[in-house]
């Protein structure tokens, strides 16, 4: 840092009342409407179209933008999960061909953020294991200071279960999975004791 700035060039947004005692969740639900940002951290971004577009699938732009919406006043920046071949949905755009991680977009931008809730989706049936998450969680809720949120996905495409080696899974038995995953994720998040779970998956 030089000059109160990261070398990237992208500034760290000043200190808010989240700062001082009040965490970003309550800050946010204390309002009637919550505010949002999808950021486009992949190529084309929400619109599979040919008109042109200023959006870019980059960290450096998805930073700035985290960064800008939180001087805006937005409550939180949600960024996607997804897992497609080496083409993206192809065609001449190659829709979403170029994408980036959205866990460790949220750890890129906890440091130059101080207010907004960075949330991150998780395809939790993709061979995860509750206590990855649960450390990685941890680790997020740690460096975000209490402001990283999960949005939880089973994934429903065949390709993309095989594309981990995964048989398809008819939908009400993936959300009886997802359940028991993220029951398992609350009991390791609130537990201050070693665990033991038997669960049916």
């Amino acid at each position: 840092m030089t000059d109160g700035r990261p070398a990237h060039g992208i500034p760290v947004a000043p200190n808010h009342k989240a700062d001082r005692g009040t965490s970003a969740l309550d800050l946010a639900t204390s309002q009637p409407l919550m505010l949002g940002l999808f950021l486009p951290i992949q190529n084309g971004g929400w619109t599979p179209s040919k008109a042109p577009r200023g959006t870019d699938w980059q960290f450096d732009y998805n930073a700035a933008l985290t960064v800008r919406a939180e001087e805006l006043g937005f409550d939180l920046v949600f960024g996607l999960a997804q897992w497609l071949g080496a083409e993206g949905h192809g065609g001449e755009t190659a829709y979403r061909k170029n994408s980036l991680d959205p866990m460790l977009v949220t750890a890129g931008t906890a440091a130059l953020t101080r207010r907004i809730i960075l949330i991150s989706t998780v395809h939790v049936l993709y061979d995860w294991h509750p206590l990855h998450l649960a450390k990685m969680g941890a680790t997020l809720d740690h460096m975000t200071g209490g402001r990283w949120g999960l949005n939880v996905v089973t994934g429903f495409r065949p390709h993309e279960m095989e594309m981990f080696g995964l048989e398809s899974v008819p939908r009400d038995q993936r959300y009886i999975m997802a359940a028991e995953f993220t029951e398992m994720l609350n009991m390791l998040w609130r537990s201050e004791e070693n665990l033991t779970y038997d669960g049916a998956h």
